[in-house]
């Protein structure tokens, strides 16, 4: 007996489609949300380079009785967004953000609004929540395929909760995306080097990045400053010292977080 090729090969689903089923099973708790997937398009040879954000049709509202969260979802349509490149200037377009730095990052309630920035009068004094969805490509690794936005009329405190939630719903489908965190520069002699570290991440983690890098120091030898919004040096010396400095990023809205390292004498 001959199968029928139609009974074999079933067509493979878009990322949208899969996305979406993804969104069908968030739950925004009762509060005004978007829900929204910007798809990541690259062009042949251009992988390694960066991708073109083309937001899509896999969207979803909850309560926003007002038009509010529809307003700013046409700003996003009517808006001529770049090329995303390693070098592409963003600002504080938190989506082209996520795609070029691989990580999720949020607006939260402690965020200073910027009427000079475009991309922050958009939002207006919402809060947003973005994070890079990957695809497996077996051997050849993971794939970025684009990035998801939840954005909220009423700014939370955290949007860690929220960004667990997406990233399980992602698992579920056969996605996944990486960790909330930021882009570190890290200056030592005349050298600067660039990792990223999770939100959560402790002292001890930040050790073991510098240390990877400048191999001669020591844990015990070195002490690492940061600049506040204020231009002053403050001292990384703990956990909590870093969750401050942390936070004191995210509210300013900084695409990085720049420190400096000191040797103990």
């Amino acid at each position: 007996m001959v199968v029928p090729a139609a009974s074999i090969f079933r067509p493979v689903p878009s990322t949208e489609s899969i996305v979406s089923e993804a969104f069908d099973e968030f739950n925004f708790h009762e509060e005004p949300g978007l829900l929204q997937f910007w798809e990541c398009i690259m062009l042949s040879g251009t992988e390694d380079i960066g991708c073109d954000l083309i937001l899509t049709d896999t969207y979803i509202y909850t309560r926003d009785h007002e038009g509010l969260l529809q307003d700013y979802r046409r700003r996003c349509l009517e808006n001529d967004y770049p090329f995303v490149g390693v070098e592409t200037r963003v600002g504080n377009w938190l989506p082209g953000r996520a795609a070029q730095t691989k990580i999720a990052d949020h607006w939260t309630i402690h965020y200073v609004l910027d009427q000079e920035d475009r991309h922050s009068a958009d939002v207006g004094g919402k809060g947003q929540l973005v994070l890079p969805v990957f695809c497996d490509q077996g051997a050849a690794g993971s794939k970025l395929v684009g990035i998801i936005e939840l954005v909220t009329l009423v700014p939370k405190e955290s949007y860690v909760e929220d960004f667990e939630q997406i990233h399980n719903l992602l698992k579920d489908v056969g996605l996944n995306s990486t960790y909330m965190g930021k882009t570190i520069k890290v200056e030592y002699d005349d050298d600067l080097i660039k990792f990223t570290l999770p939100l959560s991440a402790k002292l001890t983690d930040l050790h073991k990045e510098v240390i990877k890098r400048f191999l001669k120091l020591k844990p015990q030898n070195l002490r690492v400053e940061h600049k506040d919004t204020e231009g002053n040096r403050l001292p990384i010396s703990s956990d909590e010292e870093l969750h401050a400095c942390m936070a004191e990023s995210s509210s300013r809205g900084a695409k990085f977080i720049r420190m400096r390292i000191m040797l103990n004498t």
